[in-house]
């Protein structure tokens, strides 16, 4: 027994390193090709992934789509996770400079280098939507190098596997700490980039806002950190588009509305990157990578609170 609890507590760092040495040595065909198939035994079997995504698509897609369009999309959200996982797996052995030459096409990078030459950090802000990951690797091969805040992952094994994959480029991981925090904003103060997430409130300390017509919690950490470092806050959005190629539209950038009033700036600025997102959203649903339901069945009993930058970033 005593050997067998810490084994159990790990397998997904197990799981995940004999993916990495098996699946991760494939071509990217071959993996696309597990993960689709993979992702169709666990969207039709698992109790959670199906019903979560198809409440999801409920509220994107709207109140006229039929039960098949909803099963259909959500189906493809859970295929484009897969391809996710597939890509980062494969990291590692990636050929970045191949990758950006051929494979990426980068658009709005002078928004980045500008704001550097004015003498500014910038605050990339993206979301869980096709692969933002090859997205923020690609700049490696364009000479920027990020500093990403990511979501704390259990076992901590698991964390410091993943963080190897992520840094291989050159660019810095941290999970969200205080301490990663401080760091994040030294390096905007810097004139560096620091990347984050918007869609997803991993710690459940986010503020409520409106998306896609309905209330839900999001982190307002992406604009946290530009108000506090006068940093400029690019919202940078990804997509597939047919065999392996990403296409990432970085900017405009976001002028932030300062009242003085640290709460209501915080929610104002958020669920205007927020409505960006949804129009991007609401143009292809199907590569949204979103498991967790993000919409509650029920009201939420009390207001949001908004949250310290350390606990609302991912």
């Amino acid at each position: 027994m005593l050997f067998r609890i810490p084994f159990i507590r790990k397998w997904r760092y197990y799981l995940m390193w004999c993916v990495i040495q098996t699946i991760g040595r494939m071509p990217l065909s071959w993996r696309y090709g597990i993960a689709r198939f993979t992702a169709d035994r666990i969207y039709e079997w698992g109790p959670r992934i199906g019903p979560n995504v198809r409440s999801n698509m409920r509220h994107v897609l709207g109140p006229d789509a039929s039960d098949e369009e909803i099963d259909r999309v959500s189906r493809d959200c859970s295929r484009n996770t897969a391809r996710y996982y597939a890509d980062v797996v494969g990291l590692h052995r990636m050929d970045i400079r191949e990758f950006y030459e051929h494979d990426l096409v980068l658009e709005g990078l002078r928004y980045v280098t500008d704001a550097q030459a004015a003498g500014h950090g910038v605050v990339l802000a993206s979301a869980h939507y096709a692969n933002p990951e090859f997205a923020v690797q690609g700049l490696a091969a364009a000479g920027i190098k990020v500093y990403a805040l990511v979501e704390p992952l259990d076992p901590p094994e698991l964390g410091r596997l993943m963080r190897g994959l992520r840094t291989v480029h050159g660019h810095i991981y941290e999970p969200v700490s205080f301490g990663a925090v401080k760091n994040a904003m030294q390096w905007l103060r810097n004139r560096g980039v620091v990347a984050i997430l918007v869609d997803r409130d991993i710690q459940k300390r986010g503020i409520e806002l409106e998306f896609c017509g309905a209330k839900a919690r999001f982190p307002t950490g992406a604009v946290d950190l530009a108000l506090r470092t006068n940093a400029v806050l690019v919202p940078g959005w990804v997509r597939r588009e047919g065999g392996f190629k990403i296409r990432a539209t970085l900017g405009p950038p976001l002028p932030l509305i300062v009242t003085g009033n640290r709460d209501e700036d915080l929610r104002v600025n958020t669920q205007r990157l927020l409505d960006d997102f949804e129009k991007h959203l609401k143009r292809d649903p199907g590569q949204w990578s979103v498991l967790d339901r993000i919409w509650p069945d029920e009201p939420a009993a009390a207001a949001a609170q908004p949250a310290a930058p350390d606990q609302a970033l991912q």
